[in-house]
């Protein structure tokens, strides 16, 4: 009987200790963030036009989930995950939902209208736009003193923002740049003193912003603390045709070159993607240039789960993406592309179409 007592108080110890162990783990932060795939979404869903027919239009982007400073317990967890991917964290990025919110609204909403001008423009229909000023759609800590999420900043120390000159070449221009193990940061020091016009919620303000800093070694690297897009404004009402949008709950920058695609295939009428199912990732500019994403192998994860036939994924990614897609031996088509123009000649190659 006694032994049947210290046995069984034993395992009471040790499940316990290990109650106690896997708590403390999963309340106790880790320095690391997390990226899993999550799922393609088929933009017919988004865009509507007067009087097109998108039925043979096959467009799909894709979306990742992620987490920042998961627990100790995620952490370990996750390493598990053959299709987990695990980066150190940033101090200086915000990470409350209500922020992660926000940005990404304002990204979300660029990339559509982005990816209307760029596919409306390439397909020859007429689309009214006009360019705003640079708005911030990044804001680090303790910037936001100075910063709202959504700002449009017009005009910096005395000159106008315009497509042509953004707030970095500004200040470049007059401040200049530092080089640092082959890196180059603004030469921007603790008492400069920069103006700046901006619109925030279609009130003009001016604010006088001091420069942040975080620490590079034994440097202090000064930063404005914000990143900006350019941004525009549609005349729909004098846009043909007529365009309806449904705002997907995703959030961020990188369906837009796939949103730009299905425009394109459905204005066109060229029917590149008929038959296919084509899965994508990148930012777009009203100019057709396809920029960088992060998450990009749980992307690709996602979009051989889905059973796509091509991945489209920017240049900048491409290596990051070929070493995944080499190791796992994925059926679909890994295609690399650095404008919009790089994607229709695939297609058009592909399907024995010529312009």
């Amino acid at each position: 009987m006694n032994k049947i007592i210290k046995r069984f108080s034993i395992l009471f110890i040790l499940s316990i200790a290990f109650f106690i162990t896997s708590l403390t783990l999963l309340i106790i932060p880790s320095h690391y963030d997390l990226i899993v795939p999550a799922s393609t979404y088929d933009i017919r869903n988004v865009y509507s036009f007067e009087g097109v027919d998108t039925t043979d239009v096959n467009v799909n982007s894709v979306s990742v989930y992620s987490y920042y400073e998961i627990s100790m317990l995620n952490y370990i967890v996750s390493n598990l995950n053959p299709y987990a991917v695990i980066d150190e964290h940033n101090d200086y990025v915000i990470t409350s939902n209500d922020y992660a919110m926000s940005s990404g609204n304002i990204q979300k909403i660029v990339s559509v209208n982005n990816s209307l001008i760029c596919g409306y423009k390439k397909a020859g229909k007429d689309i009214k736009y006009y360019f705003r000023g640079d708005i911030v759609h990044t804001i680090f800590s303790g910037a936001t003193i100075y910063f709202q999420i959504g700002d449009i900043i017009t005009e910096v120390e005395g000159t106008k923002i315009t497509e042509e000159i953004n707030v970095n070449r500004i200040i470049i221009e007059k401040y200049g740049v530092i080089e640092i193990d082959g890196a180059y940061y603004l030469n921007l020091n603790k008492d400069d003193i920069l103006n700046f016009k901006l619109l925030r919620n279609n009130e003009e303000l001016e604010i006088n912003v001091k420069p942040l800093y975080y620490e590079e070694g034994n440097l202090k690297i000064y930063i404005l603390g914000i990143n900006t897009y350019d941004c525009y404004g549609i005349d729909s009402e004098n846009t043909t045709p007529k365009y309806h949008i449904n705002y997907p709950d995703s959030y961020g920058p990188s369906a837009g070159f796939m949103q730009a695609l299905f425009i394109y295939d459905a204005l066109s009428k060229e029917k590149l993607t008929k038959d296919l199912k084509i899965v994508g990732t990148g930012t777009i500019d009203i100019n057709g240039n396809v920029g960088s994403i992060g998450g990009v192998e749980s992307k690709l994860v996602a979009a051989e789960a889905s059973h796509a036939d091509i991945f489209f994924v920017p240049e900048a990614n491409y290596q990051e993406a070929l070493q995944r897609y080499n190791k796992h031996n994925y059926k679909l088509d890994l295609v690399k592309v650095k404008t919009f123009d790089d994607c229709l000649n695939y297609l058009r190659q592909l399907k024995g179409v010529t312009v």
